[in-house]
């Protein structure tokens, strides 16, 4: 494999297909929406900092968030090819959950190739940026 000269349109637009997934109001939504992106048994997510491995860890977590309602603002995204085809971005926003008071938030993506065009996420981290905490 080789580095993908495509990277940054494939990257910009899978952060656009995740997002119109993961803000669906309703977990159960959210989780279908989400299922095909992420592989049975080689994703790997960091959700503010604890760790889960596979596809049925992953939208387990996803369900046990009890926000009703995202606005989300995307400040940056920034892609990076990978030397197998692969593509790492990294996403820097702001979002609010229900009443809650808007935080920022930095999440990070490594997508990989999983055949006939299409990919999968093989990792992702997420973390509010808060300070103090």
């Amino acid at each position: 494999m080789s580095f993908n000269p495509e990277y940054d349109s494939i990257g910009n637009a899978f952060v656009t297909h995740y997002y119109s997934m993961f803000d669906q109001g309703d977990p159960m939504i959210r989780a279908q929406g989400l299922s095909t992106l992420y592989d049975t048994e080689n994703s790997y997510m960091t959700f503010e900092g604890v760790q889960m491995k596979g596809r049925d860890a992953i939208l387990q977590k996803f369900q046990s968030l009890t926000f009703k309602s995202i606005a989300r603002a995307i400040t940056k995204t920034d892609c990076q090819p990978l030397y197998d085809g692969s593509v790492m971005i990294s996403v820097l926003g702001q979002l609010k959950t229900d009443e809650d008071p808007i935080q920022s938030y930095n999440q990070l993506f490594i997508i990989r190739p999983n055949g006939a065009g299409s990919y999968f996420i093989a990792n992702e981290m997420f973390r509010l940026v808060l300070h103090n905490n």
